[in-house]
Parts: structure tokens; sequence; C-alpha cells
């Protein structure tokens, strides 16, 4: 019978670039009772700790070690006898570390911490959907649909800009972490497809390489290959040509119906009244031709919910939506108006390579939105405005901040 779980896991966002770790770490433990610890001394705790490879801010074992060593207790009995006890595992295929996200899930009731773009990024897994739930940990005979996710970035505003005052403390519902913005999205659906195309895509090199790592609850990993999970929206045919708007606006409605997220609550309120928009093709820099389209569904003049589609073949990728109907996810201007807002824009070189000016007679605009998971932007719906002057490449994020280049993330920030 198709299940869907879903832990009530608060949202906060990380207080510096690097602290996405502590920032997971903070919203886990909250959730099972140990209070909002500061995310300062949990980054300190999991960093000092990181000790089996050089070069992270968390890494896996840094993690690890603070979870289980301010996990607060447990209820009595199974399945915790007292305690939590997370512990780290680095399995071998997605297949198995995805499984062992869902029983953490169901089983201990606890929201597992994983690893993603690559060794770029930790998030927060709060939910899931499938087939079933699962009977036992080694359980293969579910197919997995989606998972909903906290994801702690972007920082908090003063991260960027030190003239701002410091992150305010944390508290549950009052601190406008998760309100849309430069202040994160509280509820975020990946589908499994885009979970295993862009997510859980496994450790590259290193002590962990090839490695598929989350921090969960301490059952023993499922043994063997479980049963493939497909869309649950059947893929058009690919003829060479990427989707059209009107198509793409059509297919995200149908997402959102074959996974069940029109029934949620805060997807249902919103699209009584809500109308798709026109949808904004995305280019990944990372994989070759490879595109999605952000489909905002806006009421008013705000965009509550917004929805990716695989350009190509029109399957439903990732959604977010806000808490109400006033909310605003983000603003998504079009290429005409960002244009017009950098023209005559002074804009630094890397690498101490001087300054030069935004021309109007000699700068080129790329036709669709950037993304790849980096330093400036770890979510996709987060994308950039891509320009070119001469040899040189200026990319202006949904949000507005302008950047001369994009960095592949430290590891674990």
């Amino acid at each position: 019978m198709p299940t869907t779980e879903n832990l009530t896991v608060s949202y906060h966002q990380q207080d510096t670039d690097y602290y996405c770790g502590a920032a997971c770490a903070q919203m886990v433990l909250d959730s099972l009772g140990a209070g909002l610890l500061d995310q300062n001394t949990l980054y300190n705790d999991n960093h000092s700790h990181s000790t089996a490879e050089a070069g992270w801010y968390t890494a896996p074992d840094g993690l690890q070690w603070t979870m289980h060593t301010l996990e607060p207790p447990a209820p009595a009995g199974p399945p915790h006898y007292g305690y939590y006890d997370f512990v780290l595992f680095a399995l071998d295929t997605e297949d198995a570390i995805s499984r062992k996200i869902v029983w953490t899930i169901h089983y201990y009731q606890a929201a597992p911490i994983a690893m993603v773009y690559g060794s770029q990024h930790w998030i927060v897994v709060r939910g899931y959907s499938a087939s079933a739930a699962p009977a036992n940990i080694n359980d293969t005979s579910y197919t997995i649909d989606s998972f909903d996710v906290n994801n702690p970035w972007p920082p908090t505003p003063s991260a960027s800009n030190p003239a701002l005052a410091p992150p305010p403390p944390h508290t549950d519902g009052t601190d406008g972490c998760g309100t849309g913005g430069d202040r994160g999205i509280v509820n975020e659906n990946i589908s499994y497809t885009a979970w295993q195309n862009t997510y859980m895509t496994g450790i590259p090199s290193g002590y962990w390489g090839s490695k598929f790592v989350a921090v969960a609850d301490p059952s023993a990993p499922p043994s063997g290959r479980g049963v493939r999970s497909r869309p649950l929206l059947e893929a058009l045919e690919y003829k060479g040509r990427l989707l059209h708007g009107e198509q793409a606006a059509r297919r995200a409605e149908e997402g959102l119906n074959a996974y069940g997220l029109a029934e949620r609550e805060h997807y249902s309120r919103i699209l009584k009244r809500a109308k798709f928009g026109e949808p904004v093709l995305v280019q990944r820099l990372d994989l070759p031709d490879t595109f999605y389209y952000i489909v905002p569904v806006g009421v008013s003049g705000r965009v509550p919910l917004a929805v990716a589609i695989d350009a190509k073949n029109g399957l439903y990728l990732q959604s977010a939506v806000h808490t109400g109907l006033e909310g605003n996810l983000f603003t998504l201007r079009s290429n005409k108006d960002v244009a017009k807002s950098i023209l005559g824009s002074i804009v630094e070189l890397p690498n101490g390579e001087g300054r030069i000016p935004i021309r109007p007679e000699a700068v080129c605009q790329f036709p669709t939105l950037v993304w790849k998971p980096c330093k400036e932007s770890l979510s996709p719906f987060y994308p950039f405005h891509l320009f070119t002057v001469g040899s040189e490449r200026i990319y202006v994020r949904s949000d507005g901040a302008i950047f001369n280049q994009l960095h592949d993330t430290d590891r674990g920030i």
C-alpha cells in the first residue's frame, strides 16, 4: 500500500557558507529533544573530530561523532532502548543507502543526514514516499518514490554580508528560516529520479571514495539490491527538441498529482487559488546536454510553489512549497530585466585581474539560465543568468547576487 511518512523537523539555515553539517545536526538534534544547540558549538565539535581525512569542513566521521555524542536520551524500549545511537554508513550502492534512510525514518522515527552532490553538501532527509513501508531492514520489495528534505542552504543573509547583524538566535518558527528567498525553503520534495541523478551521487574520491554516505540509526544496512523504482509519471518520448513552456507547465501539474503532492496540506491550499506561470529553462553546467524547467505556481504576484521538470522527457524532478499563500519562495526575473539591472555595473575579475564595466555594446547574454551544484548555489531553484564580457563570465543568481566564477564546494559545506 502506498505510504508517506514525514517527520517533524523544524527548518534552520546554516549560519555560514560552510556550516551545512552544523545546521543539519542542529535540526535533527532539536527534533529529538536536545533543543536548539548553537551552530558554532556544533561545527567546532564536528570539525575537530573530522580526523579520517584532511580537507573537510564537516567530514562524515566528524558529523557522526557530534550526533552520537550530543544525541538526547530516547524513549525507553524498542527500537531505541534509551538511546538513538547515530552511526555513519558508507555503503557501496545508492540503493542500499536510500533504503537505509527509509528504514531509519520508518522504524526509528529519526531523520538521517545525507551527503549529496558528491562530497559537497549535507541535507536532512525527514520523509519519504514509497509503494509500501519496509517490513524490516532487509525488506527490499518496495519501491521508493520521493524524499522530503531540509536543505540548510542558502546561508543566513549575514553570512555573505558582514555589515548585517549576526544570525539571530534560532527559534522554532519565528527566526525567519524557511520563509523563502535568502531565508531558505522549508518544504522540498525530491523525486527518486532526481535523488539518484543529482543528489545521492556518491563521494567521488578520497577516504570515502565511491561510497554513498549518510548518518543514520544503527541497524545493519539491507542486503541485496531492491526492486528498481520507476517514475510515477511516464516519461515523454524525446524527439530531439526540448519541451515548450506549455508542455512543461502541464507536466508540472501532472507530476504533482502523480506523486500525491497535490493532496498534501500546503500544496492543496495553494493549488486551489494558484496559476501555473511561464516556465524558466535552465541548463546544467555539470552534466552534458541536460536541461530542466522551473515552473512557478503563482498567487497574486507571489510564487509560493515551484516545480522542476526535466526539459527533455517531462519527468517530475522536485518541488518546493511555502507554508502559506502569502509566502514567496523566490523571484524569477526575466532575462531582459536582469540584463538591464547589471548594465553599467563594475565587476571584479577573479584572481586580482582587475575590474571591468558591463557595457551594453559589449555584453552577451546566454539564452537560458544555468546551474550546477556549487558554493554559490546548492539548490536547483537558485539558478544563474549567464553573461559573457569578452572572455569573462558573469553569473547573476536568481536573487540578484553577482559572481565572477562558480566554485565547486569544499567538502562538507
